[in-house]
């Protein structure tokens, strides 16, 4: 069961954690934005911002982490609700007082990635016939890719880390989650099974501010340890009986 005191967790600022990560691509990643509306213009564009500069949303990045953490928690015979099935969230698992669900703000809030060049390129596509196996006539289309090398930046606010009786069990519980979807999924966006969209998330810097921090001007706060961390996720999940009838 999930600690019911984190329902109220956001009524005072302890600590907020802001997290600077970058996203490398691996292959060509393909996250859509709108289709093509003009003629001669490419079928299936880049999602980009203001600017013209691609981004990745980070709606996609916590979908994805999201999932991996759902899928983690009920291996461990802990409750973790379908986002999909439950309309947006039960408001109630632990994934949700993380990620948000239901009518519950989440802790971990992931801003949008920004690639560092505006730099893109097109590949072809054509529409294959599932019984024949071969082109469909007609089906040829242009597709607008990031390359692979390109880096994107962004960051993570995490409110309030403090989860059981770990001071960071809710930073723990993301750096864990992208450490896992590293070295198993590793791929965003459209077209993963044609070998679109690897990437490798980074953590490049992990900081933490505090209600004091801020009345005194210190918006920048000090750097966290990363190791210092470690295994306060671990610790918390045992205490909700992961894993215990293994």
């Amino acid at each position: 069961m999930a600690d019911e005191k984190l329902a109220t967790s956001f009524e005072k600022l302890e600590k907020r954690i802001i997290v600077s990560y970058s996203v490398e691509t691996l292959s060509d990643l393909r996250i859509g934005g709108h289709d093509a509306t003009a003629p001669g213009e490419v079928d299936k564009l880049v999602i980009k911002d203001g600017k013209g500069v691609p981004i990745i949303p980070g709606s996609s990045l916590k979908g994805v982490l999201r999932s991996e953490m759902e899928r983690l928690l009920r291996s461990l015979g802990l409750k973790a609700c379908n986002v999909h099935e439950t309309n947006g969230g039960c408001g109630k698992c632990t994934v949700c007082y993380l990620f948000g669900g239901g009518r519950l703000a989440g802790s971990i809030r992931i801003r949008d990635a920004r690639a560092e060049t505006r730099k893109t390129q097109i590949r072809d596509g054509v529409g294959i016939d599932r019984k024949t196996r071969k082109a469909m006539d007609g089906r040829k289309y242009d597709i607008e890719v990031v390359p692979r090398g390109v880096r994107f930046t962004g960051k993570v606010v995490i409110e309030n880390p403090r989860l059981g009786d770990g001071d960071y069990t809710k930073l723990d519980s993301f750096l864990t989650t992208v450490r896992f979807f590293n070295e198993t999924v590793g791929a965003i966006g459209g077209a993963t099974t044609r070998g679109f969209g690897e990437v490798k998330i980074n953590i490049d810097e992990t900081r933490e501010v505090t209600a004091v921090d801020y009345l005194e001007g210190n918006f920048e706060g000090r750097p966290i340890d990363r190791d210092d961390v470690k295994g306060q996720w671990r610790g918390y999940l045992k205490t909700q009986g992961a894993g215990g009838d293994r």
